[in-house]
């Protein structure tokens, strides 16, 4: 299993209306910063185990955490939105040990598989 976690601002919609892409070039939205984790690996039985544990998961998370949770062809994408003003190096700090926990925890049941 691989994991992969960095930080983006996120992009403005495509389309003809303001704030759109069409509008202003390839704008980013401002004021949000997007933490992202993904968790990935080759093996097709570790992706449904992967994203079993992320359904798991995204049981205990409540709304106020921002964290969507989404199934993917790899494996299972964490994004959490943060405040562009609230996001700082602790948040981040933060962030890396929040998914290397996850991390760990997927695979050891995935190494008991």
């Amino acid at each position: 299993m691989d994991m992969q976690i960095r930080a983006e601002t996120p992009r403005a919609k495509k389309g003809w209306g303001m704030g759109s892409t069409m509008m202003s070039g390839d704008s980013k939205i401002r004021g949000l910063k997007l933490l992202i984790t993904e968790y990935r690996d080759m093996d097709e039985k570790s992706v449904k185990i992967i994203q079993l544990l992320g359904k798991a998961f995204n049981k205990n998370i409540k709304s106020e955490d921002e964290i969507e949770i989404t199934d993917e062809d790899y494996g299972l994408r964490m994004v959490k939105t943060i405040k562009q003003e609230n996001y700082n190096n602790d948040i981040w700090d933060q962030w890396v040990l929040f998914s290397r926990k996850i991390y760990d925890n997927m695979n050891k049941v995935l190494i008991g598989k």
